[in-house]
């Protein structure tokens, strides 16, 4: 058994510094830190804070954007992705208005609900793992598809595609073969193929 981190020295290990200050309670406790101190410690006026729940911020200070998706990804699990708006944002994408809200992709019934600002998405088709900028996303044409499905059609939609074409970001044969994959029907390929003008 590892020797036990004094709590205070916690936010300088290793691995909370490689997760931007983010830990899991069962990652705490692997460091030596019992669960009834880490809960301690989460109480007014600190000096840490729950992020999520079984997920905490080593600060009082509020969590920032990076943060809030680390902590997003360690409660939804080890295999989940970022997915939709957030992970768009970390591809570059600056047509979409910014939102409170972050999908993260589950393998069907691994993860668990939503909670907070964290929309977990189940997939019985899991997608693969693209690290960008050191968090783990969904490919970029599954993000952009998870995105679509909350927009709709329309002049964001519209916008969107736009972006990601005419950057070079994705192919539009790429996003067209995924709406095949993701739907298992052509209705979806087909409004996007309108959308594409292809």
């Amino acid at each position: 058994m590892p020797t036990p981190i004094p709590p205070p020295l916690l936010a300088t290990d290793p691995l909370v510094v490689a997760q931007d200050g983010v830990a899991t309670v069962h990652q705490l406790m692997d460091l030596g830190c019992a669960s009834s101190v880490t809960a301690a410690r989460c109480r007014p006026p600190g000096p840490w804070r729950r992020l999520l729940p079984r997920v905490i911020a080593l600060q009082t200070t509020p969590p920032t954007p990076r943060q809030r998706l680390r902590g997003a990804l360690l409660y939804a699990g080890p295999d989940a992705l970022l997915t939709g708006p957030a992970a768009l944002a970390l591809y570059g994408v600056t047509s979409l208005p910014a939102t409170p809200q972050v999908d993260v992709l589950v393998t069907h019934r691994a993860g668990p609900r939503g909670h907070a600002y964290v929309r977990v998405r189940p997939t019985v088709r899991p997608a693969r793992r693209v690290p960008v900028d050191g968090l783990a996303c969904a490919p970029l044409p599954r993000a952009v598809l998870d995105t679509l499905g909350h927009l709709g059609t329309g002049n964001t939609a519209n916008t969107l595609l736009a972006e990601i074409t005419a950057r070079g970001l994705c192919h539009p044969d790429d996003l067209l073969a995924e709406a095949t994959l993701l739907t298992n029907n052509s209705s979806v390929a087909k409004a996007l193929q309108g959308v594409l003008g292809r």
